[in-house]
């Protein structure tokens, strides 16, 4: 009890001794600074002037000297702001343009994490407000860059071992944008001792998927089809992330049908959605378990239908 009490007041400590982070503007002197001193960067896609959710992630995380005692040794901070209403230098404005389109930014605010050949390595998109939900979203892209950083200092099947670790590591939705990961691992491993090549396959098996899926998006059976010709087809290690991928895509469907119900017959398909989504829950019990949470919300139907108050005509 003592010893826990005495880590958090050095942490509280270091966390009020310490200034707020210095954030950069210039994306090329940031990747430069990062590479001098071994850190990552990080990026903060954000509207100065016009996103509430942008601000509050500054005021009650970024910008405290909380979380600076959790970045100082890891990243070098660079800002992406795209105001509205304020002026920024015409060449600023076209850098930063320019970068939510090479990251493919698509909300605000997005907060990512580069190794300093500004290859994105993690990071999450959305309004946090909690520094313990920021750091949680940070630390796989900070492992990573570690394992970058140290497979610097290997050769041969060693820097193979770590790159291969490094990779599988990434979050899903940022492998695909590391080719020259994967090309470094197919020359440096090409007698597969490592048993990268099944591990490059499934990677592969899971962007087909993803194609497929956003080739119909719109179409409900298709969609499902797809899932279920792929998971039959798994490649070992992508049963689960597929499986994971069809119950999001359930719940979600379940959601939206349930919160636009106009009868009952709409609460009910909410409820079929949503037991097909507890499908996908490989676990016998676990799956029962949902399953009956699932039977005790939607045992009342009717009370499940949203209650839209008629507007009352202008005279």
């Amino acid at each position: 009890m003592m010893k826990r009490y005495l880590m958090t007041a050095a942490f509280v400590a270091t966390a009020l001794s310490t200034q707020a982070a210095e954030w950069m503007t210039d994306y090329h002197a940031a990747l430069q600074r990062a590479e001098k001193e071994g850190k990552a960067v990080l990026v903060d896609f954000t509207g100065s002037d016009w996103c509430h959710f942008c601000n509050v992630l500054r005021r009650r995380v970024l910008d405290t000297p909380a979380f600076e005692a959790y970045g100082a040794d890891k990243f070098v901070y660079l800002e992406v702001d795209l105001p509205r209403r304020n002026s920024i230098p015409p060449e600023l404005r076209k850098q930063n343009n320019e970068l939510v389109k090479q990251y493919r930014v698509g909300g605000f605010p997005t907060v990512l994490v580069l190794d300093a050949r500004g290859h994105a390595l993690g990071g999450f998109t959305g309004g946090m407000t909690r520094l313990p939900d920021v750091i949680k979203a940070l630390d796989p892209a900070v492992y990573v860059h570690r394992q970058l950083l140290g497979a610097q200092r290997m050769q041969g099947a060693e820097r193979a071992a770590a790159l291969q670790k490094a990779y599988l590591h990434y979050p899903d939705n940022y492998r695909a944008h590391n080719a020259w990961l994967r090309e470094e691992l197919e020359k440096l491993d090409a007698q597969d001792a490592t048993g990268w090549k099944i591990v490059y396959r499934a990677e592969l098996q899971m962007e087909e998927l993803q194609r497929e899926l956003e080739q119909h998006i719109t179409d409900r059976p298709t969609m499902l089809s797809t899932f279920d010709r792929y998971i039959a087809a798994a490649l070992p290690g992508n049963r689960a992330r597929m499986l994971r991928l069809k119950e999001h895509y359930l719940t979600g469907l379940a959601a939206y049908k349930l919160r636009t119900a106009r009868s009952v017959e709409d609460v009910l398909e909410a409820k079929e959605l949503q037991l097909q989504a507890a499908e996908c829950c490989e676990n016998p019990s676990e799956r029962a378990e949902i399953r009956r949470r699932i039977e005790e919300v939607y045992a009342d139907p009717q009370s499940l239908i949203p209650v839209r108050r008629s507007r009352t005509p202008r005279p």
